[in-house]
């Protein structure tokens, strides 16, 4: 099989070519982080993982196809740069396409394609996020879920990353309707201080997306150990966190594009909201109409 001459290449792929090598051969990274390293630079090129992103990823002899050169000579790449075999590296990149890395994602981004196309390729994947997450959901954990968190002596929402904002909003709706409702962690407390204050009888919403932060999970474990009751917001698979007996709410998450997309998350949030406010009948208004008093009184709003 012919390979491309290398006076052939193009400035751009002669520099990617360089920058592969100068990875394999580096003596200051270690072994994984040489993997990760080429694992990304050849997805980012489409070669372990088609784009769109999907189960489906190439074989040893459709790579090597792909690449010009001899499934033989592949195979001596791969086990260069540390992998036992090109099924291995497989798994590699199938898992970091898995964690949503958007670098993975930019290989699929049609640079070409039409911005009106690209505008109508939009809204129909958030409308079916929309759709097929209300579709999927049970209306008696969403009901719990209000309940709890109506009932519930203190509520805390925490949420890292992608979720950050989903759990700012959350906070912020519920603490409209009720008192004792706090992001965690928050910006005046250290996370020890905040997990401390964790007691029997709270309730911790938990937001989590796709890229976990790893504080994420000390959090839930010191929720649980605390006494704590859990809801979680969770993306399609991502409730690896949850217990029995935790309400567990799921969004689809997919975007269309480059990033995921968290409507579907939004628009739940919302419902969630107007049903505490529901389970909080009375008190609920009472705290709003306080809320817009001191709005009138302080002259704070526009």
């Amino acid at each position: 099989m012919n390979q491309q001459p290398l006076d052939l290449l193009s400035e751009d792929d002669r520099k990617e070519l360089e920058l592969l090598f100068s990875i394999i051969h580096s003596e200051t990274l270690s072994t994984a982080a040489r993997l990760e390293e080429v694992a990304r630079l050849l997805a980012k090129h489409g070669l372990l993982i088609p784009a769109p992103v999907t189960e489906q990823t190439w074989s040893a002899t459709e790579l090597a196809a792909e690449a010009q050169v001899s499934k033989a000579t592949a195979a001596r790449f791969f086990r260069r740069v540390g992998y036992p075999s090109f099924s291995q590296a497989r798994r590699q990149a199938r898992a970091e396409a898995h964690m949503a890395s958007p670098l993975y994602a930019l290989a699929g981004v049609d640079t070409k394609e039409q911005p009106t196309d690209a505008l109508s390729r939009h809204l129909a994947n958030d409308i079916r996020n929309l759709s097929e997450t209300f579709q999927a959901q049970s209306a008696a954990t969403l009901a719990s879920a209000a309940l709890a968190i109506a009932k519930a002596q203190r509520v805390r929402v925490a949420g890292m990353r992608n979720g950050h904002f989903i759990a700012l909003y959350a906070a912020n709706l519920l603490a409209q309707l009720r008192e004792g409702v706090e992001p965690l962690p928050t910006s005046a407390m250290t996370l020890a201080e905040d997990l401390a204050s964790i007691e029997p009888g709270d309730v911790v919403l938990v937001v989590d997306f796709r890229r976990r932060a790893a504080m994420l999970q000390t959090i839930v474990q010191a929720a649980r150990a605390a006494g704590a009751s859990l809801v979680f917001l969770s993306g399609t698979g991502m409730a690896t966190l949850s217990r029995p007996g935790d309400l567990v709410v799921t969004c689809l998450t997919d975007g269309s594009s480059l990033f995921d997309s968290y409507v579907a998350a939004v628009s739940i949030v919302n419902f969630l909201g107007v049903s505490v406010a529901k389970e909080l009948g009375k008190s609920g208004r009472v705290r709003l109409e306080a809320i817009e008093k001191l709005h009138e009184v302080l002259g704070d709003l526009r």
